[in-house]
């Protein structure tokens, strides 16, 4: 819209100046016409004229500012618009929308660990600055949640056996520290669990992304007032 009204300003300011031209043409074609004015016709002519110059030039060089203008905020407005979609782009992956890959912690565990010990080691590592969790190829919302059945253990109604693996993308460093730290979560676990726990740093690390609908079921947003 802008780069039009541009357009349409200098389409109508060069047709102006045209027609000025033209006039001033024929009036160079009539000489006799020119001859029979006297010198303070002439004078007041030529001023009319020079005025009418410097109107063009001005109007010209105001209409060239504002394309430029123009110019500046398309490009302005189109990197506002890549960065909205970069912003878009992050907290769609990083939701659990659409899959992410990086380095991180992979967590193999076998044995009987309950849904409350899951529940902890998935909360430790989003506590330690996991920026993506899955438990095999379940990936880890906000709203998932490990739940016991008869039958084994389950997220998003997905069934998870005896033996899985966790994995986490972030600082493999900084998750491992924070999950063995003493007295942390897997100290705990080895205490109480019959299940062999066992860790391992990954330079990448693939976790796909949600199968759930994030939408919500109970809550509805709120108008702005």
């Amino acid at each position: 819209m802008a780069n039009r009204t541009a357009q349409l300003s200098l389409f109508g300011m060069a047709l102006l100046i045209g027609l000025l031209m033209v006039g001033q043409l024929r009036s160079q074609a009539r000489p006799s016409e020119l001859g029979s004015l006297s010198a303070q016709e002439l004078s007041t002519l030529i001023e009319t004229l020079s005025a009418g110059n410097r109107e063009l030039r001005t109007g010209l060089a105001d209409i060239r500012d504002q394309v430029r203008e123009y110019t500046t905020s398309g490009t302005a407005g189109q990197s506002a618009i890549d960065a909205g979609r970069e912003d878009l782009r992050r907290i769609t992956a990083f939701g659990g929308l659409a899959p992410v890959e990086g380095q991180g912690l992979r967590i193999t565990v076998d044995g009987d660990l309950d849904a409350i010990a899951l529940n902890d080691l998935i909360n430790e590592l989003r506590n330690a600055g996991a920026e993506a969790l899955a438990v095999d190829e379940v990936r880890i919302t906000a709203r998932s949640v490990a739940i016991e059945t008869s039958r084994s253990l389950e997220i998003d109604g997905v069934e998870i056996g005896r033996r899985f693996v966790l994995s986490a993308v972030g600082s493999p460093s900084g998750l491992q520290a924070a999950v063995e730290r003493p007295g942390g979560i897997l100290s705990q676990l080895r205490l109480f669990i019959a299940a062999s726990i066992d860790l391992r740093q990954v330079e990448l690390i693939r976790l796909p992304a949600t199968a759930v609908s994030l939408d919500p079921v109970t809550g509805v947003p709120v108008e702005a007032p």
